[in-house]
């Protein structure tokens, strides 16, 4: 592991040995909402909410004298908050070695894993920013959820601070988003349905503390996420996966997951679920070898 600290404006986060960064961007890029986040020569960049403040971060590999990231913000956040976002967004504390272990020994994550075998679970900054992009998900392609989530952004949002002269939009608050017109989200292309589900969303967020799921088990968080309109078993264990980085996390319905499974000869939901229980406590980090074996943005 490297050593913390600063360079220039930039503060030095430690990363686990051999990261994976080129995969963690790869994974981000076709899910980029313009409006809010872009790659461009190997560095991440985006806006995001941290404590209710829009904040713009920019993510960068440094490869000498040894492998770290570079973080730098607008405004400038304390370097522990900044190495605090970085890890959580790049799940750089978990004990992937440990994942390896199982993988090994399992006939379908076996090859998997040693194709792919220093990834990690990326997560978003923002939980509520996550619940609204997961329904906009639902049922469409990748390219079809970043398309709705930046026309969403362009109607909804504020500017957040530039960064290097360049400036995005910051993600709606839940306050913004539920006092947005019907008519406005129907006229960007969302249907009936799916934009009472972000409005209800949106209300349901501003009396809930979406942070405080983080703590709760996995059974109590999914109660409270499928209490909330439009969020169903599949929506709770997306998010539980990306937003508050349940590393068991498994949405067995998922149809990435179906589709990978059938390949390997397990057709049926509960044989899924089955196969599934073998990969604990690790299923969110399987649910990721699952959906990179479709080499598909899925």
């Amino acid at each position: 592991m490297t050593q913390a600290g600063s360079v220039n404006d930039a503060v030095v986060v430690e990363v686990p040995e051999r990261f994976d960064f080129a995969w963690a961007v790869g994974f981000l890029g076709p899910r980029a909402v313009l409006s809010i986040e872009r790659i461009a020569a190997g560095e991440y960049r985006r806006s995001l909410r941290v404590d209710g403040r829009a904040v713009t971060l920019a993510v960068t590999l440094r490869e000498a004298p040894a492998p770290a990231l570079l973080v730098r913000s607008s405004p400038a956040l304390a370097p522990e908050e900044l190495r605090a976002l970085a890890r959580r967004m790049f799940d750089l504390t978990a004990n992937v070695e440990a994942f390896r272990s199982l993988a090994a020994g399992d006939a379908i994550l076996a090859p998997l894993v040693a194709r792919q075998p220093h990834i990690r679970l990326p997560q978003y900054g923002d939980p509520f920013e996550a619940l609204i992009r997961a329904i906009l998900g639902q049922q469409v392609s990748v390219a079809a959820a970043a398309t709705m989530a930046d026309r969403l952004v362009r109607l909804v949002a504020a500017p957040a601070r530039g960064l290097d002269g360049d400036v995005f939009l910051a993600f709606p608050l839940p306050e913004m988003l539920s006092a947005t017109p019907m008519d406005a989200l129907r006229g960007i292309g969302l249907t009936r349905a799916k934009s009472e589900s972000v409005l209800a969303a949106a209300v349901a967020a501003s009396r809930m503390d979406l942070e405080s799921l983080r703590g709760m088990s996995a059974e109590e968080a999914d109660a409270r996420l499928t209490s909330i309109r439009g969020v169903g078993p599949w929506t709770a264990a997306y998010l539980r996966m990306r937003a508050f980085g349940d590393r068991d996390a498994f949405p067995v319905s998922d149809l990435g997951i179906i589709k990978a499974m059938r390949r390997e000869g397990i057709e049926r939901p509960a044989e899924v679920r089955e196969r599934a229980e073998r990969w604990r406590p690790w299923r969110a980090y399987a649910a990721l070898h699952l959906w990179e074996s479709l080499g598909a943005n899925v």
